[in-house]
């Protein structure tokens, strides 16, 4: 049970960490936005464990409340480890780092989050419902969000991306790797959803705290990786692009997880979700505030980071607890 968790977890560290090397390697070409190109390639690289593992949870293990928990609890852990990271790499940011551009992902993020409080209140009364024109909505919203995104245009005064000499690989070669490295990632997901499913039962923790920490800590470490990185580099843009790109990502993963489920997943997670979903909503919206009066008042200050790790301590303590 654990040997298993412990080698999914590794595999989805190595494999996840060269999609991300890949992804950077091949975006390079398009001449977007680091931030769009980090809300986009990498944000939907990294969050390939997420979605094998929720999948995996959901449909192969009929156990929504570890899947949603995957999902909501990668969300928390995605901005702690951004906090986490600024702090660590605070002399390498740049204060004309802190553009608007950059943070787009996280108002779609936080606008997605809201839109499932609503969701997820609607149905918990209402059984079974349907709720295939939500599901439409999420997935609509997050491809028309990804639009606006791209037109948006570069950023000013970027900072470089994770690789510093262009790759001698070509296009097909490169895409050959993608493929038999995000192989590895689908089997380590179904692998880590049926570790954790076990964990539960034998450990008698809820599903939810196991989902939120165990998997969800797992499923998060390529973008531990890349934004360790990324920050390391001084790249604030693409790193904030990243996780809330790999948020959005993750959300959007609820409406393909429900389309899979034989009943609906809204009205059968437990309401301590509702309570990492508002966790989510409030730590992007402490660490938008603190990007605004680092942008504008050429200050770094770092209280809103640290704010953002005990909330999320706090978080898993109240779960553990319930």
């Amino acid at each position: 049970m654990w040997s298993r968790f412990v080698l999914a977890s590794l595999v989805i560290f190595f494999a996840g960490r060269y999609l991300s090397d890949l992804a950077d390697e091949t975006a390079d070409l398009t001449g977007l936005s680091k931030g769009f190109i980090g809300a986009l390639i990498l944000g939907v690289i990294t969050s390939l464990p997420e979605l094998i593992g929720t999948l995996s949870a959901v449909v192969y293990k009929s156990n929504p409340d570890l899947g949603v928990g995957n999902i909501f609890g990668s969300n928390l852990f995605n901005i702690a480890i951004l906090s986490f990271a600024v702090l660590l790499f605070s002399t390498r940011v740049k204060n004309n780092g802190w553009q608007w551009r950059s943070n787009f992902s996280a108002y779609l993020s936080i606008s997605l989050s809201a839109f499932l409080v609503m969701l997820i209140s609607m149905h918990m009364p209402a059984g079974n419902a349907s709720a295939l024109w939500a599901d439409i909505f999420i997935l609509v919203f997050y491809v028309f969000g990804m639009w606006v995104y791209s037109r948006q245009g570069p950023e000013q005064d970027e900072a470089p991306s994770l690789q510093k000499e262009p790759s001698r690989r070509g296009l097909g070669a490169n895409l050959a790797l993608i493929a038999l490295f995000g192989g590895l990632v689908v089997a380590a997901g179904v692998l880590l959803a049926d570790a954790c499913d076990e964990i539960a039962r034998a450990t008698h923790l809820t599903s939810t705290f196991v989902g939120s920490l165990f998997m969800a800590a797992s499923t998060s470490l390529p973008e531990f990786v890349v934004t360790m990185r990324l920050l390391k580099l001084g790249n604030i843009g693409m790193a904030t692009g990243n996780i809330f790109g790999s948020n959005l990502m993750n959300l959007t993963i609820i409406a393909l997880a429900d389309l899979a489920y034989s009943g609906s997943i809204y009205a059968s997670v437990t309401s301590s979700q509702m309570v990492t979903l508002g966790a989510g909503i409030l730590m992007s919206g402490l660490f938008l505030t603190g990007t605004l009066v680092k942008a504008k008042k050429k200050v770094l200050l770092h209280v809103d980071n640290l704010c953002i790790l005990v909330l999320y301590l706090l978080i898993y303590l109240w779960l553990y607890n319930h």
